[in-house]
C-alpha cells in the first residue's frame, strides 16, 4: 500500500515537471488596422483650413464658386439710377479733358524748348490748353449740380474743382518772356493734371459705388 502511494506521487511529480518545461502559447497583442494614412489631408498638401473649407466646398457645390465669383465681378445686381449714370458720364467726360490738358502742357512744354523761339506756336499752344482747362471747369461744375444728394463722389469733386482753381492760375502765368519760370509752371501742371486723372477715377468708383452701371460692350 505504502510502494503504491510512492508511484503515484512520482508520477504526479513527473507530470508537473513536464507541464512546466512545455512552452506556453503566446497570444499576438491585437493591433487596430488601418488601411489609409491618419495624416490629415490640409497637412500633406500644405492648406490651411480656410483653403480646406472651400475645397470641400466646390466639391460638394460646384455652383457655389460660379455664382460668388459673378458676385464679385460685378459687386451688386442693382442698377444705376439715371442720376448716377449721368454722374458718371460727366467725370468719365472730365477724364478725357484731363487727358487733352496733358497733351496740350506738353506741347507748350515744346514750344518753350524751341530755338529761336516761336512766339506764334507758344501763344497757339497756351491756347489750346487754356481751352482744354476752362472746358474741364465747366463739367465740373455741372457734374457738381447734377450729382444726386448724398453721393460718396460730391467731396471728391470738390478737390477736384480746387486744382482746377489752381490749373487756371497757372495756365494764365505761362509767359513767353520767362522761359525758365514757364517751363517750372509746365512741370508742375503735368503734375496736377495727372493728379486730377486719378482724383477723379476715385471719383468715379465712389459715384457708382453700390450699384451696376450698364455694360458698354456691344
Amino acid at each position: 500500500m505504502q510502494g503504491s502511494i510512492h508511484s503515484v506521487s512520482f508520477l504526479l511529480l513527473l507530470l508537473g515537471t513536464f507541464i512546466l518545461a512545455s512552452p506556453m502559447p503566446t497570444q499576438k497583442p491585437t493591433v487596430p488596422s488601418t488601411s489609409k494614412s491618419t495624416t490629415p489631408i490640409n497637412k500633406m498638401y500644405s492648406l490651411s483650413s480656410h483653403q480646406m473649407m472651400n475645397t470641400t466646398n466646390d466639391d460638394t457645390n460646384p455652383k457655389s464658386s460660379t455664382s460668388s465669383a459673378a458676385a464679385k465681378s460685378t459687386g451688386t445686381s442693382t442698377a444705376c439710377s439715371p442720376e448716377v449714370q449721368a454722374l458718371a458720364s460727366g467725370i468719365n467726360s472730365n477724364i478725357a479733358d484731363q487727358r487733352n490738358e496733358q497733351k496740350a502742357v506738353t506741347a507748350v512744354g515744346k514750344a518753350l524748348q524751341q530755338s529761336p523761339f516761336n512766339a506764334s506756336m507758344f501763344d497757339a499752344a497756351q491756347s489750346s490748353l487754356m481751352t482744354f482747362v476752362q472746358k474741364g471747369i465747366q463739367i465740373r461744375q455741372n457734374n457738381q449740380k447734377i450729382a444726386p444728394a448724398g453721393n460718396a463722389a460730391i467731396p471728391g469733386l470738390a478737390t477736384v474743382a480746387m486744382a482746377q482753381q489752381e490749373e487756371l492760375n497757372l495756365t494764365m502765368s505761362l509767359t513767353a518772356s520767362n522761359v525758365a519760370s514757364s517751363n517750372a509752371t509746365v512741370a508742375k501742371l503735368k503734375t496736377d493734371f495727372a493728379g486730377g486723372i486719378v482724383q477723379n477715377m476715385k471719383n468715379l468708383a465712389a459715384a457708382t459705388k453700390g450699384c451696376k452701371m450698364p455694360s458698354t460692350t456691344t
